[in-house]
């Protein structure tokens, strides 16, 4: 259980750097909204899950588990890693590194629509990990549960916090990414140990 609150928590932090973001730059997300993003993301993570789950049929068990160990290792030295990298000028990789980008129309307000392309968002960054995650075999179920618990509750928290502080401090959106890779290579040493 202790391995699937890290996991949620590794997978949801990221939501509380696009709340702050938002809060920031007063862009409001409304309840609808932020349920949408949870579903769209919830549902993915459980897809890919399933994926990890049936890579033992094609490898051992043991095997399979090793590979998802591996696949949380690299996916956190690569969120490590890109975490420090500068801002490419392609929209889409633009709005994966800046999800303030979801906001198309500049309304300071994400719609539905603009959830959809946060959602994904939330998602593709999980692939990996919840690959990873299901080749190890964690639950298909209470992963997806839990992330998408703390993604909300992030994302309320991280839209509040960014506009109570937006004058008095200056929290660089990257160290959200740095310390989401930290958590995984964490969860990966964790598991292989253990």
């Amino acid at each position: 259980m202790l391995i699937i609150v890290l996991l949620a928590l590794s997978l949801s932090i990221d939501a509380l750097g696009i709340g702050l973001s938002y809060g920031f730059r007063n862009i409001s997300t409304p309840l609808f909204t932020k349920c949408i993003i949870i579903l769209e993301s919830m549902i993915f993570m459980g897809i890919f899950i399933w994926i990890g789950n049936h890579m033992t049929l094609f490898f051992t068990a043991q095997k399979a588990n090793n590979i998802g160990i591996l696949i949380l290792l690299f996916m956190g030295i690569w969120l490590f890693y890109q975490s420090f990298q500068k801002k490419q000028s392609n929209t889409s990789i633009e709005m994966l590194r800046n999800p303030c980008h979801c906001d198309k129309d500049h309304s300071s307000h994400i719609d539905a629509k603009e959830g959809l392309s946060l959602g994904l968002i939330l998602s593709i960054d999980s692939m990996g990990v919840s690959i990873g995650a299901g080749a190890s075999h964690i639950s298909i179920i209470m992963l997806p549960l839990f992330t998408s618990i703390f993604q909300m509750i992030f994302l309320s928290i991280g839209i509040d916090m960014g506009k109570r502080f937006k004058y008095c401090c200056n929290i660089k959106e990257n160290i959200w990414t740095a310390f989401s890779g930290c958590i995984l290579i964490s969860i990966a040493i964790i598991r292989f140990l253990y």
